[in-house]
Formats: structure tokens, sequence, C-alpha cells
């Protein structure tokens, strides 16, 4: 229930596949006779082994998109929802969770920096190839990029890179930054990068600012993989060339980006300055953002020394993720002066599910289905919104709620056609109408759930002896040991754990510090954990590291509940197999009925908003619903509301 945890799983969230359309700008490909193969012998070369490819025109765009057309033309001056005029200056200072100790992200080992995130827009270091509008959920606009171009059969995706960018340093940035980062990429970085780049079989160098990467054979036309190289961060040849780039380290690196890193203290907080002569700083994906002098990342590790630190003025901003926090505590006199600010921001996006709970099925109790539909009847959702979260949270039925993903009624003829064959392998109940919440619900306890979950459990093998719910046949007691990220949400798991205690489960919740959640998470020392699922509108790799078989095997993926089950296996091949839009709808729905119904995980809080508090000093642009928050990247500093606010705050002191 934090927004640093969200953070360290932000990986998942930005790689993605669908259906592509791409808007003009025309012209050709260079003369392949110009290239070379970075990592791959001259006699490999992709121009000689493709002249059918050669043969055909090769459009170059400003940009990638899918589902829908780009929105803007190819001379668009700014993104629509920032202020091009805002003016540079004064400092945001942001809250983050836990600690940090290293500023180079490609390595496995250590606990990034915040600022540094590999596929987000909160990378404030390095420039990428294409930058994501936020008003636009399947638009890519050309950054580094000038142009991108797809070959008509999908066997290769090329960039030609803006011949302005230039590093800190002032050094150019060309081809062979790209062909370093991606060999990086491929062999020497964190399981989480290297495996989406096992798309790829080798980049080629056509020019000092044109490149190739040509698909691994199998993987022809997957429409993600535009954005999955688009999206990962360039790194700098000639800096780390002499340095280690699979270890961590608390020197700050060369980057090219809007920002460097200024004065730090490891574990504490770091600092972004912005860089006065950045080179991309007019580019129309930029004008209009990264306004602040500087961007400065506190570290705490409690939520509640969080919130005394925003009442303090010690930051400036931070989303409020407790409902009762939010409904009863903001009421202190800076509120009621007007100098600081509350709002719930609603989000173009899927909502999916806000950290469900999940079972543990490496363990043998949790395999079988009977017992994790006993344990989902006892969850009483709409008790504990109303209760405990002032009906903070909307009831998540859907792995992709709040969106066209999410199923609905009975599944329609593309559903049926994908999962007729998979129907000796997943419940009965998915060919019939939606995933319902258990009945009897909202009473915090009713006499007909707990009875048919009696009978569930003794179906299975546990029956209640003296009060303790027990394996029949070796007398082992059922224990249920929650691991969750915060105190938050092991207070909300509180009734939950009541109830279970009721029927005589030994049932317990802890939050330890978000390093030893995360590696117990990724050790499986646990019974019951939880994990934020929120997906894009394109979730293919997010499913896979989530739910795949593969990922259960994986040490750094998402899979934690791991997930082992063929049927799903084949409809996230369905997933990344969609063609047209109402073919990657039919799959999504359709995995979301065989998840649901299988009770893997415990549906329940899901939001389509955000709780946004922030001390009054900032301009912020008009817009709709966006589909990520922009405070860090295009809201900007207002004097006269800033100097109100210290006013303020001296009157109060004084």
């Amino acid at each position: 229930m934090v927004r640093s945890a969200l953070a360290l799983l932000s990986a998942m969230y930005a790689l993605l596949a669908c259906p592509v359309a791409i808007a003009d700008v025309g012209a050709l490909a260079a003369p392949a006779a110009e290239s070379r193969a970075a990592g791959a012998p001259a006699a490999e070369s992709p121009a000689a082994e493709s002249p059918a490819v050669e043969a055909q025109p090769v459009e170059w765009r400003h940009g990638y998109a899918f589902l829908k057309p780009l929105a803007l033309p190819a001379d668009f001056p700014h993104f629509g929802y920032v202020n091009p005029a805002a003016p540079k200056g004064g400092e945001m200072r942001l809250a983050e969770m836990g600690t940090w100790d290293n500023f180079n992200p490609v390595s496995a080992r250590g606990r990034d920096a915040q600022g540094l995130q590999w596929w987000t827009t909160l990378n404030l270091l390095y420039d990428k190839l294409l930058e994501r509008a936020a008003d636009e959920p399947t638009a890519f606009y050309g950054r580094l990029a000038e142009s991108v171009a797809v070959a008509p059969d999908g066997s290769w995706i090329g960039f030609r890179l803006r011949p302005e960018a230039r590093w800190h340093d002032g050094r150019p940035i060309t081809a062979d930054d790209l062909a370093f980062s991606f060999e990086v990429y491929r062999h020497q970085s964190g399981p989480t990068i290297r495996a989406p780049m096992s798309a790829f079989d080798r980049i080629e160098v056509i020019g000092p600012h044109e490149v190739r990467y040509w698909v691994a054979k199998g993987n022809e036309g997957d429409p993600v993989l535009p954005i999955r190289l688009g999206n990962v961060p360039v790194l700098p040849r000639h800096y780390w060339e002499g340095r280690d780039i699979t270890a961590t380290t608390i020197e700050p690196p060369l980057g090219s980006g809007p920002y460097r890193i200024g004065d730090f203290k490891v574990g504490r907080y770091v600092r972004y300055t912005r860089v006065e002569d950045y080179w991309g700083r007019d580019l129309p994906v930029n004008r209009g953002r990264y306004n602040f002098d500087s961007v400065k990342f506190d570290y705490f590790r409690d939520e509640n020394i969080q919130f005394e630190a925003i009442k303090g003025n010690v930051i400036d901003l931070r989303e409020e993720t407790y409902p009762s926090r939010w409904a009863r505590e903001y009421d202190f006199p800076a509120v009621r002066r007007g100098l600081f600010r509350t709002e719930k921001v609603e989000m173009d996006r899927p909502a999916g599910l806000w950290w469900p709970v999940f079972w543990n099925l490496r363990q043998p109790r949790f395999q079988d289905v009977r017992v994790r539909e006993a344990l989902w009847l006892l969850y009483d959702f709409p008790w504990v919104n109303s209760r405990m979260s002032f009906d903070y949270w909307d009831y998540g039925l859907s792995f992709f709620h709040n969106s066209e993903m999410a199923h609905t009624g009975e599944p329609s003829a593309l559903e049926l056609a994908l999962l007729e064959p998979l129907r000796d392998r997943v419940p009965e109940r998915v060919f019939g109408g939606p995933f319902e919440p258990p009945p009897n619900l909202g009473g915090g306890w009713h006499r007909d759930n707990v009875k048919e979950a009696l009978a569930l459990f003794e179906a299975a093998g546990w029956v209640i002896r003296d009060g303790v719910l027990v394996y029949a046949a070796t007398g082992e007691p059922f224990e249920i040991r929650f691991v969750v990220v915060s105190p938050g949400l092991v207070g909300a798991l509180y009734p939950y754990i009541q109830a279970l205690k009721r029927v005589g489960i030994a049932a317990n919740a802890i939050a330890p510090e978000t390093s030893n959640w995360l590696y117990r998470m990724r050790a499986g020392d646990f019974d019951a954990g939880a994990i934020a699922f929120q997906p894009d509108v394109t979730p293919t790799l997010l499913l896979s590291n989530s739910f795949s078989s593969a990922a259960a095997e994986q040490a750094y993926s998402y899979n934690w509940a791991h997930v082992r089950d063929p049927a799903v296996d084949a409809l996230i091949a369905a997933v990344y197999r969609a063609q047209t839009y109402d073919e990657l709808i039919a799959a999504t729905r359709a995995i979301d009925r065989v998840l649901l119904w299988n009770f893997y995980y415990v549906p329940g809080m899901s939001r389509t908003h955000m709780a946004m508090t922030w001390w009054d000093k900032f301009g912020i642009p008009d817009h709709a619903p966006l589909a990520r928050p922009i405070y860090y990247d295009a809201w900007w500093w207002d004097e006269r509301k800033a100097a109100r606010v210290a006013a303020g705050r001296r009157a109060e002191d004084g």
C-alpha cells in the first residue's frame, strides 16, 4: 500500500503488446552497404540474408502506436497536458519507503535509488529512444530517436538518432552507445532486464545515427518489441567501458537526461539537479516538462513518519494510501487555511487489483482448489471496506478492473474459441456467468458462508478437532503467515485473520522492512502474500512475469504465488498472439476468468483514483484524466503560491 512498493514493481508495467498502428512520416531506409552488425560477424549481414525485405519500402515515422493511431502529427509542438511556458525553478521533495544503496540499475544486486526507474517515466538521469504520452495510453513519440521504422515482415526494428543528442559531458550519443547498451542488457543485466531482450538476436549499426535490432526467430511481428526497445535507457559506452557494469555503485554515473545526481546520503535521500544545458530541453516530448531546479527523494521506514513529514513541510507531496487517515486526519490548520491540498485524482487506466491476497502454491495444501475457494468464502471485503476503509476502495472482481479487458457476462464466441480446447484443464464455472463475490457479504460473518467453507475444507481432508482446523490424516494444524509490504496492509487484513481464527486457522500477519519483504517473497518464505496487479492496456510481459509457469522458476519474476497452470500458459500465449483488438480483449477476458475461478488470488481492493496530498506551492496544467501521474515532470514551482505557504507557516510557528 505504498507508492515506493509500486516503484519496485515498475518493471512489470511498461513491457506491453497488442495490435499496432503507426503514424506516417515517410522516408526510406539507409543503404545496407554501410552497415555492420554489432556482436555478429560480417558474413551474417542481415542485408545479405533478407533481399526481399530490403526490396520493400520502409517507412520512417515520428512515433509508434497500437490499437489507435498517433494523435499528434510529426510537427507537434508539445504534449497537450503540459504548460509549454512553465517557468523553471524551485524544488519538489518526494517521499520513498525503505532504503537505497545503488546508482546502477543494470546490476541485479542492491536497491536502486528512486529517479532511476528502468521502465517508467521516472528516470531522471537517462534518455530513452521513445517517450510515452500520458494522454494517449498506446502512443509513443521520438525522444532520442527522431524516427522509428519496422520491417514489413517484422524481422527488424530501426531507429534513427537525433544528431544533436549529447551526454552530460558534451560527447555525442551515437549508434555505438545503442550497440553497447543492447549487449549489456542481453548479457550482463539482471533477469528483469535481460529477459525482455531475449526477443532480439543482434543489433546492426547502419551508420553513426542509425541502427536495426534484428528480431529472434519466432518473434517477428510482435508489436510490443518497438516499445521494449524504446523504453530502456541508453548507456554511455565511453563511461562504462572502464567500469564493472554488473556491480552496485554509489558513484553517480554519467547520464544524458534532464537531471544529474546532485547531493545524496546513502539510504537516506538523493537529490537530482536540473541540467541547464540539457540537449533535449526543447524537444516536443520535453517542452513544458522537467521544470524544477531539483527533485529530492527522502526515504522513510514508516508511513506514519511520512505523514508527519508532510504535515511538517519536510516533504511537499505524497500519495495517501491509508483510507482511515484520508478520511480523518487531513484536517490540520494548513488544510483549513488553504495552504495544503488534498484531492482524489481520477486516472484513465486499467485499475487492476490493489494488493490482493495470494497463496503460496509451493505448499501442497494451497494446491487444492477447494482449500483456496474455502479461504475466499471467508473474506468479507464489503464489510472491511465500509467499517475500516470508509468505502475508499472499489470492489475489484477482475484483474483488469475498470477496463474493457475485464470479463463480463458469459464468454463470447472468441473467448470460447480459446477456452474450449482447455475445457478439461479449467474449472467448469469458467464457461458460465461472470466471477462474482461470495454470497451474503456485508455483515462480517455469515453462517452459510462458513458452513460452505468448512464443507470444502472437509472434502479436501481438513477437519476441526478441539477448535483447531487440522489435516485429518496427520493432525497437522492449518496455519497462515501473511507477509505483506506495509503496516497498513496488516491492519486491513485484521478482520480476515479474525474470521480465519474463528474456523480454527492460526493466522497472523507481519510487515517486515521492504528489502526483507522482497527477499521473503522471492524465497517463498510465507504462506500468503499480497502484490499490486496494475496492468496497462497491453499486459503481455506483465502476465508472463506474474502468472506463467516459466516465471515460477525465475528468481526475479513476480510469480510469487508460484502459479504453474498449463491453461494459464496457453491463454498468456493467446494474448501475445492477438492481431486485432477483439482478439486481445477475448484473450484477456478468458485468462481473467481462469485465474479468478481457480482462486489463486483473493480479489478485493481496487481503485480508479490516486489520493494526492501536497503543499500548494506548485503550478498545475489543466488536463483530463491521464494514464499516469505527472507531478514530478509537468508541474512547476509557483513563486506566489510558495510565498503564501511560507508566510502561512511562519504565522503558524509564531
